[in-house]
């Protein structure tokens, strides 16, 4: 994001190791083409979209943080205090006009037959 924010800073590192911790791979996308090989898919084409978020849709980072927050805290990654100053970092960061958040990059492969 930009500028730097500590409450997107937390998100992404604390939603990380929950998925971890959960079985989950935050980062299967840039693997997804070695598994298409690995399947034996011929000749996988692969791009990459990354969004960038103004206005109204910069709101997804904290509402993703608010829905895990009690799984955040139970997995012992933050407490509920980090969690809560978070929030109301990264609600304040969104509510500014002059600010940007990066989505996630969404890795999109396909292959013909």
């Amino acid at each position: 994001c930009d500028p730097a924010n500590e409450g997107f800073e937390l998100f992404l590192d604390v939603y990380r190791r929950v998925l971890q911790n959960r079985g989950g791979d935050h980062a299967i996308g840039r693997k997804l083409y070695h598994y298409f090989l690995a399947a034996g898919i011929p000749e996988p084409q692969v791009t990459l979209v990354q969004p960038v978020h103004k206005g109204e849709a910069k709101i997804l980072a904290w509402s993703t943080l608010e829905a895990t927050a009690d799984a955040i805290i139970a997995e012992g990654v933050a407490s509920s205090a980090q969690v809560t100053a978070a929030l109301a970092s990264l609600r304040r960061f969104t509510d500014d006009p002059a600010t940007l958040i990066c989505g996630p990059r969404v890795f999109q492969l396909w292959s013909q037959r």
